[in-house]
């Protein structure tokens, strides 16, 4: 399955030392969980009992990886311009050419026909699925972008950075929200499984507290939460929409009224979150290289080792 076994690593000596590890992504089906990091290495996991399966080297630190809505299929967005599509079932990696300078979002549209990217230019490209761009959408200024993420039923997307933005496929802009007073990024952007209002959470910085938002699609602001200690790093909805998980100091478990309902905490700062399909179970990654397998009430199942 997956074209995957437990067998050697695609580089013959995994290094072992601890990495930040931005990004997690679970595969449709819940039999992989891939991993990237500061390490340059693609890392696909059992979903299960979290045995390291496969490696994949790649020339640049890895900022976020995005699983095929239904495809054995990868996206990876890479600190410069090695940007790719990685099919595990062929091994095959099509490089997306046009990314001078890297990107942190990127991500599937809901049927997996188009794929986008938001980089580290100010730009947002759309690509079809094998690698071929189609639209280059820019903004008044070139400021990075930090999250992506597709509408679950529409080709629109939320985009964000300094500020929010809602574009569409044709590069219309349809808003611009700015979420604070504060000059502070917004680290994570995620539509519910809905449609109809999506989540943004922050960096924050020195005296100033990491905000937890809800917005309605046409950008008006739903509710403000507070309580994290850190900066949000990423934030994810399970399948069924009731709740929402997000990484920061801790893995904070949020219902989709805005309700902090579970909080577990870790030792080091989470980076990457993810649910399964089942949602059920929750996989996390840290700035130290922790991988974290939890239930949906934050309770602790195991961790990954090599």
């Amino acid at each position: 399955m997956y074209g995957l076994s437990p067998a050697k690593s695609e580089v013959p000596n995994v290094r072992k030392k601890q990495t930040l590890l931005w990004t997690v992504s679970w595969s449709p089906n819940d039999k992989w969980i891939a991993v990237g990091g500061d390490d340059s290495l693609l890392k696909i996991y059992n979903g299960k009992s979290l045995q390291l399966v496969k490696t994949f080297p790649l020339k640049s630190m890895i900022r976020q990886v995005n699983w095929h809505p239904n495809k054995n299929i990868i996206a990876i967005a890479t600190h410069n311009d090695s940007l790719s599509i990685l099919n595990l079932d062929t091994r095959k990696m099509i490089r997306l050419r046009g990314v001078k300078y890297g990107a942190r979002g990127i991500g599937w549209n809901f049927n997996g026909e188009l794929l986008a990217t938001a980089d580290n230019e100010g730009l947002v490209k759309i690509w079809k699925a094998n690698g071929k761009l189609l639209k280059t959408i820019k903004k008044g200024d070139d400021n990075s972008y930090f999250s992506l993420h597709w509408h679950p039923h529409q080709n629109t997307i939320v985009v964000s950075g300094d500020d929010i933005r809602l574009l569409d496929t044709t590069g219309r802009t349809l808003k611009i929200i700015k979420h604070r007073t504060d000059q502070t990024g917004v680290l994570a952007v995620r539509w519910h499984p809905s449609g109809n209002f999506f989540a943004s959470a922050d960096y924050g910085h020195d005296q100033i507290q990491s905000l937890l938002q809800f917005w309605k699609a046409n950008g008006t602001l739903l509710k403000t939460m507070h309580g994290s200690k850190a900066e949000y790093r990423n934030i994810q909805w399970n399948k069924t929409g009731t709740l929402l998980a997000t990484a920061s100091d801790a893995l904070r478990i949020w219902n989709n009224k805005g309700a902090l309902v579970f909080t577990a905490q870790s030792e080091d700062l989470l980076w990457g979150v993810d649910w399964n399909s089942k949602s059920d179970r929750i996989v996390t990654t840290s700035i130290n290289g922790k991988i974290k397998l939890w239930t949906a009430q934050g309770q602790f199942i195991k961790q990954a080792t090599e």
